[in-house]
């Protein structure tokens, strides 16, 4: 095994391709140096699978099992449309898990857009299945809107202002309120035609002062690292 040069000023032992030390700076001279390069000239990118070609056969293997289901129904539960539910779960699982992958770059307020359709559906199949329009178009489909809405503002004020992790939760918790004041006003609407909010009270009620709190925190730097030092976190 061959020697490694050594830096004539400070010693250091350096790579038969070094032109100069990388400590001190000083030129090294060899007379035998020889054109050798620690690292590969050439550029050779690593091989990724396909994210396409994984979306396309998971998708195929999350349809085998919802034609299976289709056959199933049609000859033997003829007029019992159970298969609605398989349908509509599946495509929610594949807008939540596989519609990413067939994206070149992420697009959360595409995804959460796709994401409230398929959910939409799926519970337009449930009230289809049942017989319940009425539930669907005065309590469902209202609370879906709702949550892509807010997801929509989430997504926007942490898009654009990139407001930490404390001030993220702060707005999401002040989202989980508005929601269950929605989801109420809805209930009492739908149930008794009368609208007396409780519950989302005491909901607002519990997540006010966290999210008083995580707002004094995110402004005092030195309180967080003590959470950090105390919580070991």
């Amino acid at each position: 095994m061959s020697k490694l040069p050594y830096c004539v000023k400070c010693g250091v032992e350096l790579d038969n391709s070094a032109n100069k030390c990388v400590l001190c700076g000083t030129e090294v001279v060899l007379s035998c140096q020889k054109d050798i390069t620690p690292y590969p000239k050439e550029k050779a990118e690593v091989s990724q699978l396909n994210s396409k070609f994984i979306a396309s056969m998971l998708t195929i293997m999350l349809a085998i099992p919802n034609v299976a289901c289709f056959v199933i129904n049609m000859i033997y539960f003829a007029g019992v449309y159970w298969m609605y539910y398989v349908f509509g779960g599946s495509l929610v699982v594949w807008m939540i898990f596989i519609f990413p992958m067939l994206l070149k770059k992420k697009r959360p307020i595409l995804h959460v857009f796709m994401i409230f359709l398929s959910a939409t559906l799926y519970i337009l199949l449930i009230s289809i299945a049942v017989s319940g329009m009425d539930w669907f178009l005065i309590l469902a489909l209202p609370i879906s809107i709702a949550v892509m809405f807010l997801l929509f503002i989430i997504i926007f004020i942490v898009d654009r202002t990139k407001p930490g992790k404390l001030k993220t939760t702060s707005v999401s918790l002040t989202a989980v309120i508005l929601l269950c004041l929605i989801v109420e006003i809805l209930v009492d609407y739908y149930v008794t035609a009368n609208i007396s909010l409780s519950w989302s009270y005491v909901v607002a009620g519990s997540i006010v002062p966290v999210i008083i709190f995580l707002i004094l925190l995110s402004g005092n730097k030195k309180m967080q690292d003590e959470l950090i030092k105390k919580l070991h976190i």
